[in-house]
């Protein structure tokens, strides 16, 4: 503000500092971050399709993939050190990010009411996996009606999944199931949702899917590994045991049992 109190008219703020004082270099950067996923506005009905790879060549491979695809588009390639990106694709569009261990890739477009499918998705012919799949989902989102309950009756009735969310303005179905093309089926029956809030809806259920699927794939190497946990469990409390009792304490044998132990549980 100006020197004078009485004028309450603001300045400009000066470029990298807060309240006046320097800003960190990195700090736009943070900040900006959680913008970086802005949930997408969808209306229904849509059909949003996510596939998710493991990147385990690194991300050039995602780079050649969407280059691939920018150059059929006739559009410019993202920047190689983008983490995130959208294009449009045919009636809809699609949004890839990067992740640690894994990319996605989610196309989102219109789907009949009538349960046809209307969809020109880029995974037909022509589209380059990075790597292998972790996770395929198929997210149908329609209007509540009489006809559209009526295809929860299509879901495996032994592992149905049934949730009312947004105070019952919306209801979530999947089994769990994979379809003829693999894919994890989920349907959102709206019945007065916002675009926004469907949007956020949308992309909650599809990130809980991948990381489920993600933390299940650790599954056999834990169960592998369970018998050599206990195994240490068990000498570390029969170690623990010979601690209390100062007749036949040997500080350093237990030091170095408890450093062997240490160590194979980080190996």
């Amino acid at each position: 503000m100006a020197d004078d109190p009485s004028n309450l008219k603001f300045q400009p703020r000066v470029e990298g500092s807060v309240m006046g004082f320097p800003a960190h270099q990195g700090r736009p950067g943070a900040l900006g971050e959680v913008h970086a996923r802005p949930h997408p506005l969808v209306e229904k009905p849509r059909v949003l399709v996510q596939l998710s790879f493991m990147t385990d060549a690194g991300s050039g491979v995602d780079q050649a993939v969407l280059s691939e695809l920018s150059r059929r588009l006739g559009i410019a390639a993202p920047d190689p050190h983008a983490r995130h990106h959208a294009m449009k694709w045919g009636k809809g569009s699609l949004r890839w990010e990067r992740h640690t261990e894994f990319s996605t890739y989610l196309w989102e477009g219109p789907l009949s009411e009538g349960g046809q499918r209307q969809e020109d998705s880029p995974f037909g012919h022509g589209f380059s996996p990075p790597g292998t799949v972790i996770s395929g989902i198929r997210l149908e989102i329609r209007k509540w009606t009489q006809a559209s309950e009526e295809l929860i009756a299509s879901f495996d009735p032994t592992s149905l999944c049934y949730s009312l969310v947004e105070r019952g303005n919306a209801a979530i179905v999947t089994d769990f199931r994979q379809d003829g093309d693999g894919m994890t089926r989920m349907l959102v029956l709206d019945r007065g949702l916002t675009p926004a809030r469907t949007g956020a809806l949308a992309q909650r259920l599809i990130d809980i899917e991948t990381y489920r699927t993600l933390a299940m794939l650790g599954l056999p190497l834990a169960l592998m590994q369970s018998g050599r946990a206990r195994r240490i469990e068990d000498r570390l409390a029969q170690t623990t045991l010979e601690m209390k009792v100062a007749k036949t304490r040997d500080s350093q044998t237990l030091l170095a049992d408890l450093t062997e132990l240490a160590a194979e549980l980080e190996a």
